[in-house]
């Protein structure tokens, strides 16, 4: 699974890095700390899924989730905030996040949709026992 990180913060970008890339299955296929330069490197790449800082400059995150959702439904978006009030929360679940995580209490739930991730995209390209190789 090939995910996008959207993290305004350098310390957590980097955190999250390590967590994705100690699991196997999940490619980190670019990061951005910015709403434009995340929209044009989403468009580019198309990931599976994009971790997204809520908190970018002025609620920007907002702007990439809408931008994904609008031209991109199948990529699963994955908002994280630092306290989110109930407001922001509800914005973000209308405009398609498929999960979102207070960064400040949430991390483990978190890493555990990222393993069901790895996990998911594991079975789903599994090759089926009926299809055998040629030897």
């Amino acid at each position: 699974m090939n995910v996008f990180v959207v993290e305004n913060s350098a310390v957590v970008d980097r955190c999250l890095q390590s967590v994705l890339s100690g699991i196997s299955g999940i490619t980190v296929v670019g990061h951005s700390m910015s709403e434009q330069d995340a929209i044009e490197h989403i468009d580019a790449l198309l990931p599976d899924a994009v971790i997204l800082d809520a908190s970018l400059q002025s609620g920007a995150g907002i702007g990439v989730l809408e931008n994904v959702k609008k031209h991109h439904p199948e990529i699963k978006v994955m908002v994280l905030a630092y306290c989110p009030d109930e407001f922001y929360v509800n914005r973000c679940k209308y405009d398609g996040a498929d999960y979102f995580f207070d960064k400040s209490s949430q991390l483990a739930k978190a890493h555990a949709v990222f393993w069901q991730w790895a996990y998911t995209d594991y079975l789903d390209h599994k090759p089926s026992p009926e299809k055998k190789l040629d030897a």
